[in-house]
């Protein structure tokens, strides 16, 4: 082979070194956060204790308000799951234990819980620890707020990891006075207390019996 042919083929090689370089150093490479740990949820207590810390919340932010001047009407949402259900139950409870005047029809002060169960497959990365509420209980909060999906996030097959999102706004003509976003751990095997209640099958129709008379 002469020179120039190995002249060449020296050249291609070191332009695709260095463009294996400049790939690689644009790309940042992936580094695991440090071991962690998160409490679970395992009953209707700690959804009391959740309740409790959003009424707390809400009140540190309220402190000024003339007591049971403003009524406040509680929606928790996006569906009537079994958490939902009680979680609403609940947080009546803590915020007329504080003072507050809570309202059984809509008013114009609204406080919007929404909850989105997350599902995670089990070779993620753990969720970074938060603030102990309770025995069982932990939350990674973020203070400038989080804005839900629209739908649970699901995986296929395997086992899975479950935290819940409780995003509580406060609202008046369509402006945000409070808003706090959660997240809680939860037992895997409990998700089906975070979904939409299935409706009770239809009962099957009832044979109708005919009889033609002939003359």
């Amino acid at each position: 082979m002469t020179k120039r042919f190995w002249k060449s083929l020296a050249a291609c090689a070191a332009l695709a070194w260095v463009a294996g370089c400049s790939s690689a150093t644009d790309v940042p490479e992936r580094q695991a956060h440090a071991v962690s740990t998160q409490k679970t949820s395992r009953a209707v207590h700690h959804w009391d204790v959740m309740a409790e810390d959003v009424a707390s919340h809400v009140a540190d932010r309220l402190r000024d308000w003339p007591a049971g001047e403003h009524p406040v009407h509680v929606v928790v949402g996006p569906d009537d799951s079994g958490f939902n259900t009680g979680f609403k139950q609940l947080l009546a409870t803590r915020l007329v234990e504080r003072g507050f005047a809570v309202s059984l029809q809509p008013t114009d002060i609204l406080l919007k819980v929404d909850t989105q169960l997350v599902q995670h497959h089990a070779g993620a990365a753990l969720t970074s620890s938060g603030m102990r509420l309770a025995d069982n209980v932990q939350v990674v909060r973020s203070p400038v707020g989080f804005v839900a999906a629209a739908a649970p996030v699901w995986v296929p097959t395997g086992p899975m990891r479950t935290e819940i999102l409780v995003t509580a706004s406060l609202e008046r003509d369509q402006r945000y006075l409070v808003r706090s976003s959660s997240v809680y751990s939860i037992p895997q095997d409990d998700a089906g207390l975070y979904l939409p209640r299935v409706p009770a099958p239809m009962p099957a129709p009832t044979p109708i019996k005919t009889w033609r008379v002939t003359p």
